[in-house]
């Protein structure tokens, strides 16, 4: 069976959440035709909300990292991300509470996380400064492999920083957890930091130590609490 040039220039993305709209946008806006399948009545995925009895439950995300790469999926679109969508700094970025009392609020520096959270001293204030620099580095080295390709396994990695200067310091062996031991020392506060992995739905004994960048990520971006327009 052949297919005609417009037949081949047709693709169908099932599931209109954020991945697969995003995906719809990148495919129609390089000139392809393309239809959006979705089974529930709404598009939106996980971010979506919630209303009932006069109150609202965001049903996933609710803060924005990497806006650079909503506003160049707009932008590939024609438009502005700014004129769609507010955006608000949140602070704290998060509220962890644990059993045995202490409350950990963390934001994008050491010194604020420390000096707003019960439960922490100067000792967490430096693993957590050491940390947060280490996780920069890692964002600024692994962002074109882990953001742009999609690479997210340690062969993978190897083959592609080959020339990284230290394969021993960016820990490419290790799971993310065993990367976060190795620099602090706080158990609450590694189960914080272990905690970011969720954003790629992943498990930090299992991922790779390279996405401690995750962190960072979520520091550089200041956190965005996005507000659609009524």
């Amino acid at each position: 069976m052949t297919m005609n040039a417009a037949e081949a220039r047709k693709v169908i993305v099932i599931g209109a959440g954020l991945g697969g709209i995003g995906a719809a946008v990148s495919l129609a806006s390089a000139g392809l035709q393309v239809e959006v399948f979705e089974k529930n009545a709404h598009v939106g995925g996980k971010l979506n909300v919630l209303k009932r009895d006069g109150f609202s439950f965001d049903l996933g995300p609710s803060i924005l990292t990497l806006p650079s790469v909503f506003e160049e999926l707009f932008g590939r679109a024609g438009g502005q991300f700014e004129d769609y969508v507010e955006k608000e700094t949140v602070k704290p970025n998060w509220r962890n509470f644990f059993e045995d009392g202490p409350v950990i609020d963390l934001y994008p520096s050491a010194s604020e996380t420390v000096g707003n959270s019960i439960g922490l001293g100067p000792d967490d204030e430096k693993d957590l400064a050491g940390f947060l620099e280490y996780s920069r580095q890692l964002y600024e080295t692994f962002e074109p492999s882990y953001f742009r390709l999609g690479l997210d396994g340690v062969r993978e990695m190897m083959r592609y920083h080959g020339a990284v200067p230290s394969r021993r310091m960016f820990d490419l062996l290790l799971s993310m957890d065993a990367g976060v031991r190795r620099r602090v020392h706080n158990r609450q506060l590694r189960m914080v930091l272990d905690f970011f992995v969720k954003y790629v739905g992943s498990s930090a004994f299992d991922a790779p130590a390279c996405l401690i960048l995750l962190p960072s990520v979520q520091a550089k971006s200041a956190l965005g609490f996005v507000k659609a327009d009524p």
